[in-house]
């Protein structure tokens, strides 16, 4: 809060080189400044005059205070703004002085500490919060994105990606043509693509702990006849085959016997199970359900995903099988008896 003591005053036109002199009034008014720098309470002394080319020229003082108290102890003392005007009537037009005291509601000078206060407050967060803001975001991108890929799998991931290309470009396009975008707009886009990327790990998430928690059928012994679970169970980890608690398993099968497995990829990555046509090498890299060699199916089983094989194999002999995404890592061999 300021109060202010207003003088108002018109200089005669004739007389506007004779009031600037030394000595004159506008003179002996800015030397007034020394003498209010001491009084207790003075903040500012402002002296401002108009500027029109023909006529009287308008005057105006302003001195400004901390309270009242101070405001009146200067106007009931001397020297003061108004002793000095009524010490040159000779240069002022008559009855044009007028002396106000006023109360200023806000100024500059009052609220201007809390502005740079708040100014420094946001010069150092900001630095602060954009690193980690664009941390927390990228984590969020390579998180979600990974979850919803490995749920997916397959061609639905490829066209997934293929979208979310398109998208970034349509984004860079629209931004590149728009270098003055309003902020909300740009804000808008981070948004919406944080939101679609947290719902999508939401969803991929949920869709993994429902499928390990559904039971998974059984299926045929390898003998052929029924039997538990667990017995015609091959586990998927990374990256292994397991079976009957052993890594790179051999399992036995009964020649000419149609025979089914249950596989469950355990892991984190996705896999598949080829079995070599014969027992001499493979002749497909990637296989497919109903080629030559007997596969999985589906023929990529992502993470927390159940699939199964069938075959049945003639002749004797130890047939190889693998991972055809992990071909040297994830192994197994089928003995045929």
């Amino acid at each position: 809060m300021e109060y202010i003591q207003t003088v108002l005053l018109q200089i005669e036109a004739a007389r506007l080189e004779q009031a600037s002199q030394s000595g004159g009034l506008l003179a002996e008014l800015d030397e007034h400044r020394n003498f209010l720098r001491q009084q207790p309470g003075f903040r500012d002394l402002r002296i401002t005059r108009s500027i029109n080319p023909e006529g009287n020229v308008l005057v105006v003082v302003e001195t400004r205070w901390t309270d009242d108290e101070s405001l009146v102890r200067y106007e009931t003392g001397e020297p003061n703004v108004a002793g000095i005007v009524n010490q040159h009537r000779n240069v002022i037009v008559s009855d044009s002085v007028q002396v106000l005291d006023m109360e200023a509601l806000r100024t500059d000078m009052s609220w201007r500490p809390l502005e740079q206060a708040a100014e420094a407050r946001g010069r150092l967060m900001l630095p602060l919060i954009v690193p980690f803001g664009v941390l927390a975001f990228v984590l969020l991108v390579i998180y979600g994105l990974s979850r919803v890929y490995l749920e997916l799998g397959g061609s639905s991931a490829v066209g997934l990606a293929a979208g979310i290309a398109i998208g970034i470009l349509a984004v860079a396009f629209y931004l590149a043509n728009n270098p003055r975008a309003p902020s909300w707009q740009i804000a808008g886009i981070f948004v919406v693509a944080g939101l679609v990327l947290f719902g999508g790990a939401i969803w991929a998430v949920s869709e993994k702990d429902k499928g390990e928690a559904v039971e998974q059928p059984g299926g045929a012994s390898p003998s052929g006849s029924p039997g538990a679970a667990a017995a015609n169970t091959i586990t998927l980890g990374d990256n292994f085959f397991d079976y009957g608690g052993a890594k790179s398993p051999t399992i036995p099968v009964t020649a000419g016997q149609q025979v089914t497995f249950t596989i469950e990829n355990k892991g984190n990555g996705s896999h598949n199970m080829h079995v070599a046509p014969s027992d001499a090498n493979f002749t497909a890299t990637i296989c497919s359900p109903g080629g030559d060699a007997p596969c999985s199916d589906p023929p990529l089983i992502t993470a927390g995903k159940t699939a199964t094989i069938s075959f049945k194999l003639d002749t004797p002999g130890t047939y190889n099988f693998r991972c055809d995404y992990h071909a040297t890592e994830m192994t197994g061999q089928i003995q045929v008896k």
